[in-house]
């Protein structure tokens, strides 16, 4: 019976183990700091890193291959008191293309002087429906926006649930003195975020990323890479029906962000026809790039 048990738990755990959700690379940088004493911002990373790659946050089981990658880097620009921090969070979120090696950028985005409160010794603790402090509701809510973008990308409006609970956390924020939560702050903060993919006038944008990655990317591999850069095209149309409802969204920028270049290379090679017709639709929804999407008229070399 005591054998039973101990094989018991330790395939409990090993189970447990394999079906967390994440591989996110996390650090905490604060060369730019004066102080000698580095304890605490290793411990930050540490707890982070537990917080975001041993924690559970769904129900469903992920393989080994399956887990989502990415990256949180925080770099600390100030330290004014023993529990007062500030600085900017960069994160990545990529996502593999089937039959392949290669990896496509879903988000790539920063936050700007972002501030918490962290004190040695203390636990990260979350509650989608109780803000706690700054540090735990940012992280966990890019968590869940990584698994609402990857979800899309693989299944039409696949992040549903996700994006909810990515509304229920700006919900709880909305008590906090920091800045990204509000409404009335900017149009490119975490409110935003989350109102433009849940926003039905905006849900272009969504079925863009269906179309790019499952439609476009997933199929380039094969005998169908005319098929998946129509499809590409698509989502590119789609993308400019959202930027047409609204100029400047968040969700557009960061699918820009994410996505421009890649989108260069990938119809770089492509007939004339299609080339004219990608230069254009991008030159439309990021006219200040203008230069870069030259480059697809370009003769390949």
């Amino acid at each position: 019976m005591k054998r039973f048990l101990v094989f018991f738990f330790t395939l409990l755990f090993f189970m447990q183990a394999n079906s967390q959700e994440f591989r996110v690379s996390v650090s905490v940088n604060s060369t730019q700091l004066q102080s000698s004493d580095r304890e605490v911002f290793q411990q930050i990373q540490e707890l982070l890193n537990e917080f975001v790659n041993e924690r559970k946050w769904t129900d469903v089981i992920y393989e080994e291959y399956e887990k989502i990658e990415g990256s949180i880097s925080i770099t600390i620009t100030e330290h004014s008191t023993q529990e007062d921090f500030k600085g900017d969070i960069n994160l990545q979120l990529r996502r593999p293309v089937y039959g392949s090696t290669y990896t496509t950028t879903l988000l790539n985005t920063q936050e700007q002087n972002f501030t918490f409160k962290f004190i040695q010794g203390q636990s990260l603790e979350f509650d989608q429906n109780n803000y706690t402090n700054n540090l735990v509701s940012t992280v966990a809510f890019y968590l869940y926006y990584f698994l609402a973008l990857d979800a899309d990308s693989f299944e039409l409006n696949g992040g549903n649930k996700y994006l909810t609970i990515c509304q229920n956390i700006v919900t709880a924020s909305q008590r906090s003195a920091s800045k990204g939560w509000k409404r009335a702050e900017d149009n490119r903060n975490k409110y935003w975020m989350v109102e433009n993919l849940t926003n039905t006038t905006y849900r272009y944008i969504r079925e863009a990323s269906y179309q790019y990655h499952r439609l476009g990317l997933d199929m380039m591999q094969g005998d169908s890479q005319a098929e998946a850069r129509n499809n590409i095209m698509e989502a590119i149309e789609n993308v400019k029906r959202a930027h047409r409802e609204k100029s400047d969204l968040v969700a557009v920028r960061q699918f820009l962000d994410a996505k421009s270049d890649e989108i260069v290379n990938i119809f770089k090679g492509a007939p004339q026809n299609e080339k004219s017709r990608a230069a254009s639709l991008m030159k439309e929804i990021d006219p200040s790039n203008t230069n870069k999407y030259e480059q697809i008229l370009q003769q390949a070399q």
